[in-house]
């Protein structure tokens, strides 16, 4: 056999298994950080009288060891929901239905159906929004 050919039988050699090893590394990095990753479910946005600010609700789910959680959020309109950079003013263990009621542009009601069991986070502002809760 020619050298040029030992060569390119050695090149073969030593490229697979680092290949092969880079893509085992990654596969694996995907399935555990899978593991820790929550996932958010926008359920229901309440706007506000003259409609500028929405009180977005969403569902967090984070597995089998974390509880689900009922959480709240007050955004201007226009602007995107990102659940990892918009604040929650309320956070309530469980899957539950919200009631909003916006009495004016800066104060707004909120209750849940059923009641929480259990509160997270309860703020009585968010911005310049005064919050009530029921």
């Amino acid at each position: 056999m020619s050298r040029r050919r030992w060569i390119g039988i050695a090149v073969a050699a030593l490229t697979v298994p680092v290949v092969a090893g880079f893509v085992f590394v990654v596969i694996i990095d995907n399935v555990m950080s899978g593991f820790g990753a929550c996932r958010v479910v926008r359920q229901r946005a309440f706007a506000s009288p003259s409609g500028s600010q929405l009180v977005v609700v969403v569902w967090k789910s984070c597995g089998a060891t974390v509880p689900d959680s009922t959480q709240a959020s007050i955004i201007a309109r226009g602007r995107t929901f990102s659940p990892e950079s918009t604040p929650t003013f309320v956070s309530v263990r469980g899957h539950l239905d919200p009631v909003v009621a916006w009495s004016t542009e800066r104060a707004v009601r909120i209750g849940f159906i059923p009641g929480p069991d259990q509160i997270y986070k309860r703020d009585e502002r968010a911005g310049d929004v005064t919050i009530s809760y029921e």
